[in-house]
């Protein structure tokens, strides 16, 4: 039976303060309320607190000056720093999956053109270890993770690869809640989620560059429709 995540509290009070950040409740150069008073405002605990005003300061959205409060910043974010500040909500969800499938339905016909015997010998490899970890949901999921970077790699583009290594490694949590949305819109097991993977991996061995691009397109929008 696959596990469900429950959000912890500070996750959702970083969720709740990113909302009033971006609706302009709090504006760039504002001071936050103290980390007791945002306490008693949500009824949670002073470490859930900082634990949220934590990510969103790592996010580019705060500045924590120690003994003199917690204020918005004023300068812009990074792209990076968008990205995961956009990874909150459904609707941001569905832009990063659309994003994905105009890169990696590409970069799936890239691979199967050009994927060395080297390059098979990795995916299949992750393939096994995938198989071996049906029963573990967090290896598993490592896995899924590293099938899509090392597809990636078998595309042998100088600016692809760096590319899609970053931006893998920026989305790899929000890789992991859409792995679950494919398990449980699907009423099915990891062993269906290994079969798509595998069928990805077959078109790429046999060079057939529009096959590999059609099943990862299949893959991501099976995703995508699991958000409407």
């Amino acid at each position: 039976m696959t596990e469900f995540r429950l959000k912890k509290g500070s996750e959702l009070i970083q969720e709740y303060l990113l909302e009033q950040l971006r609706g302009g409740i709090y504006m760039p150069g504002d001071k936050l309320p103290s980390v007791e008073a945002l306490a008693q405002q949500y009824a949670v605990g002073r470490s859930t607190i900082r634990e949220a005003l934590s990510a969103l300061k790592a996010m580019g959205w705060l500045d924590i000056r120690h003994g003199g409060g917690t204020f918005v910043r004023k300068y812009e974010q990074t792209p990076s720093q968008q990205l995961q500040g956009w990874l909150t909500n459904v609707e941001s969800v569905k832009s990063l999956i659309e994003v994905r499938k105009m890169i990696e339905v590409g970069s799936a016909g890239l691979a199967a053109k050009r994927r060395t015997s080297a390059d098979l010998q990795a995916m299949a490899a992750c393939l096994h270890r995938m198989e071996k970890h049906l029963e573990d949901e967090e290896a598993s999921q490592h896995d899924d993770f590293l099938f899509h970077v090392l597809l990636a790699e078998a595309s042998h583009n100088e600016v692809l690869i760096p590319m899609l290594q970053m931006f893998h490694q920026k989305c790899a949590e929000h890789m992991g809640e859409t792995r679950r949305m494919w398990l449980f819109g699907e009423r099915s097991s990891t062993t269906q989620l290994l079969e798509e993977h595998r069928r990805i991996y077959e078109a790429i061995d046999a060079q057939d560059d529009k096959l590999a691009s059609h099943r990862m397109l299949e893959h991501l929008s099976k995703i995508e429709a699991r958000l409407d």
